[in-house]
């Protein structure tokens, strides 16, 4: 399950824009777009001092303005506070007729609405300057008249402490202002801006603001006067009062006031709080809305209530007290939020949280709502408080909300008083966790059907909410508990203990976060989670450790000993008890160095299985790869390394037969170890043996048994060829390394044994503190052969351990050999091998090349298979290549080779050689007659030293059943697509010698993997309407390779052998494919081809079995050039073709929206007419009149998603012969079908299907023309 508290999306937050005051204005001229950059530069209004009816000064630092755009001819019955008209006038003329007659109508509706209003003249300065560069006196003329006529001074009783000092001179202030910001050049110029001019309008504004706000403070207020002085009498409206309270605290809200809007917020509270028993039983009624079991309180969040509707719910006094509780918590806490009051917030949440769950308890008990649901609203609301409060805080709530919290006091809050706050409310939901543990013990219930998700997919599901994750938490059954399934409930709990006891320990609690942090590693330790639990006990310990209390800290590092040796870190658990006993000798606690004995004990009990004790015992069972696996390699508490030197290596002063192998080990342990033993064993593969075999073997079966010391094509820098090849990296030792040489000789200590193992062993070596050693063993007269480490390892307290893991040690390995053939043979091919009848043939290279031998009586020999259980494919879909040595390893591991139903054809001769190509047609030819089979054998001419041979081999690939490659494609990596193709070489070798010359048979062989797969699958979907038919052609690139569309063509029938005079059955109408030429497809990409055809008049008649083919050249590999047919079969497009329409009844519509779009209501069934017409044309009329066609008509089966089909599922009916031979009757039935909606918004129009005798009519042939419509369903 993953983490809930990471995943929660904050619901209070949502549309919680930032506060400010809306400020109308009308702009006619179309110069607002030029002024409102100079004035956002200028806003927000500052430094405003307001005094309120109580005479208590208030100062607004900033007040935003939001401008919203109101027209003349339609202003807004809810008008912002106050408004502005801009004028733009350049003569006195426009003046007197155009500007002034809206301008008045416009004052005339302010002055209606009670709504503060400003005139603002914008000049463009188009007029030309006058002399001395001054302004042109017509813009003078008309600022002077638009004073004249709407000038008006502001006074009145409220205006005394407005704005502060200044409001005694601003009261005579007019509303007519200007701004010349674009006087004497075009509108584009820059021009200086009048700053005189600016802090006039900014003053003027201010004070036209702050009068609209102190007369609608002045409105509310008195209404609330009123309501409140009838609190005591019968038949008090609480709902208008709540009305009236709230709206002047978003009043003070938008005025930054946020100390006042807080303040009316709570006093509105505790009003309702402090009701009598009289008031509080209007909201006890059956009647008012209150919560239920599908809420979205308890489905999609915590505090997801819709304001709005609740607000209404609350002003027509409709809604329970409950609901009221949660609505007054909610806008408290928004209000807080905005303030960046988080330490309040979450204060006040945590004792609401409490007390709502207390009356959700008591709804349980009214079986209102299900049982677990208040522990689910209360838990759930502890994490969405609390986190939102956390990314407000630290910055990061972008994502949440659009409320812009002042960095600044976000920044002020203590980090103690935050972490503190937050602390207590996740302990709040740890014991709410807890108490409903307790609960549902008692209840035995804890298998209550979740609603949303099904209960066999609950753990795995991780699409889910946050809040369908929790309440997974409270509903889910017990899971079995097991080594790595943990039930959701004590998840849940471990994360919330783990944060509770991270913000306490920031806020100084330091032993109650140490308590919650050991009930979170207990936690992990009893589920097996011990990187989690070590972790937790780290921190656990680190604190203990700087607060003194040392038995805490011991028993925490033992636990972190034990998690580590279980998560096979050696070294970090002993760096973890030699830390405790270096810190308990450090402050004198009475801890001894025995805590150390018993972790070394402890290691060696844990490191190895102890029934293994005899040296040759040990070797067998490491040579098998025994079941008995250490859980901990030693090599992680003692580092090694090694190196590997023979003749072979670079450099290298040894003789034939020597090897050298220099193993390294460094102690990490601040003590000396002894190790009484050190054993380093090779197994020998003999070169003879494996040529004795090929020779014993058929050559085309056992060929992969091929000697490394006869092979041509070695590994890049293969082990036994690197000097000093380290397994391990090399790391700096503190001290100096001590160097033991140890001269091995042949035979002694029965190191060579049966001539098939080699045991190299030192005992009792000596690991000082934190130093290292070198072990050499050289040893001389080793036979040919190749040698694999199978085993290194060390003894310790009788008990002997790996120092490297098996997987590790096949880069010890060397080899042994003598002079070595030089022949490659290399397969080159493209990557995908398509079946037929894509390709009737497909070609792969094999090459030759002999280098410094002399190739005789040489044989080709091919095969081509399949392996069972081996994978030579990579990831990236590449073909991968085996020499001889690779496939000497394939022969040593179990794997069959099966039968791949591909032949070989022939091979044939490419490029040039120095040989006689006359010849080679007399002894390369394919098969004389016989059957082609997955074998293929070819005599070769002899090669000098040199030369190269090319063959081109053809192979048949069947098909392939595309229902059983669907199901072999699920293989993680397409294994079972694969072939093997494989070439040996067999030749005699001229083997020069000190006294004598020999010739040896030799084998050289290759193999190459390609896939059989098609690079495109294709899904063709066909429709006819009338004479046209549209081809829809899906193409999917292969899972593995690219693919690259070089070119594509349309065939259609009959295309090439059509006579002139003739026109032909189908012809391309449309092809707007032309800039898919081109395409790069990568794995799994899809790409669709789409054609529209024109049918000729004898399609019907003369179409047959015929069909298209889409021919594509196809590139991959950058090298590879290929053509693919794709069929378009013409056969679902051939017979009678039906139109099916689907329309409305008209009743039945609430409204026709544009694009051909209906309305409708989901409460009543729809009527539609459904008119079934079968199309004639000159091949099918016969048909007509032949006999009457009995048809079904149902559902389709798109349309049962979204509709119910009332009445009849399926009716037939019939469509009797058109009489006489009239060229225009047509056969048609029409019916009514009433379907309902199955949700609401918005649906496709139903579609239907026909039938014949119980078979569907295929949907290339009906037409259904409404089937693009859509309902729009409320």
């Amino acid at each position: 399950m993953a983490s809930v508290y990471a995943s929660v999306e904050p619901q209070f937050t949502r549309e919680l824009l930032s506060p400010g005051l809306r400020v109308g204005y009308t702009d006619e001229g179309g110069v607002w777009q030029f002024l409102a950059p100079s004035l956002s530069q200028r806003l927000p209004l500052r430094a405003i001092e307001w005094r309120n009816l109580v005479g208590v000064t208030k100062r607004i630092d900033q007040l935003p303005l939001h401008f919203d755009e109101i027209s003349v001819q339609n202003v807004k019955k809810d008008l912002p506070l106050a408004c502005i008209y801009l004028v733009k006038c350049e003569d006195l003329d426009s003046y007197r007729s155009v500007v002034r007659p809206p301008l008045v109508a416009w004052v005339d509706a302010m002055t209606a609405a009670k709504v503060e209003w400003l005139v603002l003249y914008v000049p463009l300065g188009t007029r030309p300057k006058a002399a001395g560069n001054v302004p042109n006196p017509i813009y003078r003329k008309i600022f002077d008249r638009l004073r004249a006529d709407f000038a008006h001074r502001k006074g009145g009783p409220l205006l005394g402490g407005a704005i502060g000092p200044a409001s005694a001179h601003l009261a005579l202030q007019e509303r007519v202002c200007k701004i010349d910001t674009l006087e004497g050049a075009s509108v584009l110029g820059q021009r200086q801006q009048h700053e005189s001019q600016w802090t006039e309008l900014l003053l003027r504004l201010r004070h036209c603001v702050m009068d609209a706000f102190q007369t609608k403070c002045f409105q509310y207020e008195e209404s609330l006067r009123v309501l409140d002085a009838k609190r005591r009498s019968s038949g008090w409206d609480f709902g208008a009062f709540f009305l009236a309270k709230e709206r002047l605290a978003l009043m003070y809200q938008q005025m930054y006031l946020q100390d006042d809007a807080i303040r009316h917020l709570d006093e509105l509270d505790a009003i309702f709080v402090n009701l009598n028993e009289t008031e509080k039983q209007a909201f006890q009624d059956g009647s008012k809305t209150s919560f239920t079991s599908q809420d979205p309180i308890f489905t999609q969040s915590p505090l997801a209530l819709e304001l709005p509707e609740t607000q209404q719910l609350i002003a027509s006094n409709r809604a329970s007290a409950r609901l009221v509780s949660l609505y007054c918590f909610c806008r408290q806490i928004r209000t807080l939020y905005v303030m960046g009051s988080f330490p309040q917030l979450l204060t006040r949440a945590s004792s609401f949280i409490e007390a709502f769950l207390a009356e959700l308890k008591e709804m349980t008990a009214e079986n209102a709502i299900d049982w677990h649901q208040p522990f689910l609203w209360a838990v759930g609301a502890c994490m969405e408080v609390s986190y939102a409060c956390e990314l407000s805080w630290s910055g990061r709530d972008d994502e949440w909300t659009a409320s812009s919290v002042s960095v600044q006091v976000a920044q002020a809050i203590p980090v103690e008083e935050m972490s503190r706050a937050l602390g207590n409310v996740l302990y709040l939901a740890r014991r709410l966790l807890k108490n409903f543990a307790r609960t549902s013990r008692s209840r035995n219930d804890l298998r209550v059907s979740f609603s949303s998700v099904q209960q066999g997919h609950i753990a795995e599901d991780l699409s889910l909410k946050w809040y369908q994750q929790l309440e997974q938490v409270f509903v889910a059954p017990k899971l079995r508990r097991a080594a790595d399934v943990c039930e959701p409930y004590e998840r849940c709990l471990s994360e919330v203990s783990h944060l509770a006891s991270m913000y306490f320990s920031q806020s100084g609690r330091h032993r109650f976060a140490v308590f919650l942090g050991g009930e979170c590693a207990r936690y992990h330790l009893a589920r097996g989670e011990f990187e989690s639990a070590s972790r937790l006990l780290r921190s656990l310990a680190r604190q203990s450790e700087e607060d003194g209390w040392w038995t805490i800290f011991g028993a925490c590092v033992r636990s972190i000993c034990r998690a580590e040796l279980a998560l096979g870190r050696s070294t970090q658990a002993v760096a973890a008890c030699f830390s405790m006993l270096q810190l308990a000798q450090e402050e004198q606690v009475g801890v001894s160095k025995e805590e150390m004995e018993e972790l070394m004990v402890a290691l060696v009990a844990s490191l190895e299985n102890k029934s293994t004790r005899d040296n040759r015992a040990d070797s067998v069972e490491d040579a098998n790869v025994s079941g008995c696996e250490p859980r901990v390699n030693m090599g992680e508490l003692f580092r090694p390394t090694v190196a590997v030197e023979t003749t072979q290596s670079s450099g290298s002063a040894l003789e034939h037969g020597d090897v050298r192998v220099t193993l390294g080990i460094a102690n990490d342990f601040p003590a000396g170890v002894q190790l009484e033993q050190v054993r380093i064993r090779f197994t020998r593969t003999p070169i003879t043996h494996e040529r004795r075999q090929l020779k014993d073997t058929s050559p085309l079966i056992r060929d992969q048994a091929v000697s490394p010391a006869s092979s041509g094509e070695q590994p890049i820098d293969p082990p036994s060829k690197i000097e000093h090849q380290h397994l391990c990296p090399s790391q700096t030792v503190e001290t100096d390394v001590a160097t033991v040489l140890h001269k091995v000789v042949e035979n002694v200590h029965n190191e060579l044994e049966d001539d098939s193992h080699l045991l190299l062993e030192e005992r009792n070596v000596q690991l000082d503190e934190k130093t290292g050693v070198n072990l050499v063993f050289l040893h001389s007269g080793v036979p040919v052969g190749h040698y694999t480490c199978t085993g290194i390892e060390c003894v310790l307290a009788g008990n002997s351990f790996r120092l490297l893991p098996p997987s590790a040690l096949a880069l010890a390995s060397f080899e042994i050999a003598a002079r070595e053939s030089t022949v490659q043979v290399a397969i080159e091919g493209a990557p995908l091998l398509m079946p037929r009848p894509l390709a009737h043939v497909e070609t792969v290279i094999v090459s030759i090349q002999a280098n410094d031998d002399v190739v005789a009586n040489g044989t080709l020999e091919m095969r081509v298979f399949k392996r069972a259980g081996k994978r030579h494919v990579d990831q990236s879909g590449c073909i991968m290549q085996l020499n001889d040595e690779e496939l000497e390893e394939e022969g040593d591991e179990s794997c069959s080779e099966e039968e791949c139903g591909i032949q070989l054809i022939e091979a044939t001769v490419r490029g040039e050689s120095d040989w006689d190509a006359a010849h080679f047609h007399d002894i390369s030819s394919s098969r004389s007659g016989e059957e082609p089979s997955n074998t293929l054998r070819v005599a070769m001419p002899a090669l000098s030293r040199g030369g190269f041979l090319s063959y081109v081999v053809s192979l048949a690939v069947p098909l392939i059943d595309q229902s059983d490659l669907s199901s072999e494609l699920e293989d993680e990596d397409g294994s079972t697509t694969s072939v093997t193709v494989r070439a040996s070489v067999r030749y005699h070798r001229e083997a020069l010698d000190t006294s004598v010359s020999s010739t040896t048979t030799e084998v050289r062989c290759a193999e190459s993997t390609f896939r059989v797969l098609q690079p495109l699958t294709e899904v063709v979907r066909l429709k006819r309407v009338g004479a046209r038919i549209f081809a829809s052609i899906a193409l999917t690139c292969n899972p593995f390779i690219p693919v690259v569309i070089q070119d594509y063509k349309l065939i259609c029938p009959d295309q090439d052998t059509v006579a002139p005079e003739q026109s032909p059955l189908l012809t391309v109408e449309q092809d707007p494919n032309i800039k898919l030429r081109g395409t790069n497809l990568r794995p799994n990409d899809c790409v669709h081809f789409a054609f529209s055809l024109t049918c000729s008049a004898g399609f019907d008649r003369d179409v047959g079995n015929s069909f298209c083919s889409l021919q594509l050249e196809l590139k991959y590999d950058e090298r590879w050039l290929k053509t693919v047919r794709i069929q378009l079969p013409l056969t679902e497009v051939q017979g009678k073709r039906y139109r099916i329409d689907v329309l409305p009844r008209v009743q039945d519509m609430t409204r026709t929206l544009p694009g051909d779009a209906v309305e409708a209501t989901a409460s009543e069934p729809m009527t539609f007419h459904v008119h079934v017409q079968e199309e004639a044309s000159r091949s099918n009329k016969p048909a007509l009149a032949d006999g009457a066609s009995v048809l079904s008509l149902c559902l389709n089966e798109s349309s049962e998603r979204d509709w119910i089909l009332v009445g009849r599922q399926l009716e037939r009916f019939t469509l009797d012969p058109c009489p006489g031979t009239h060229d225009h009757c047509r056969r048609e039935f029409s019916t009514q079908k009433r379907l309902l909606a199955t949700r609401t918004g918005q649906l496709r129009f139903p579609a239907f299907r026909l039938e014949v005798n119980g078979q569907s009519i295929p949907a290339a042939r009906v037409h259904c023309q409404q089937s693009s419509r859509r309902v729009i369903v409320s």
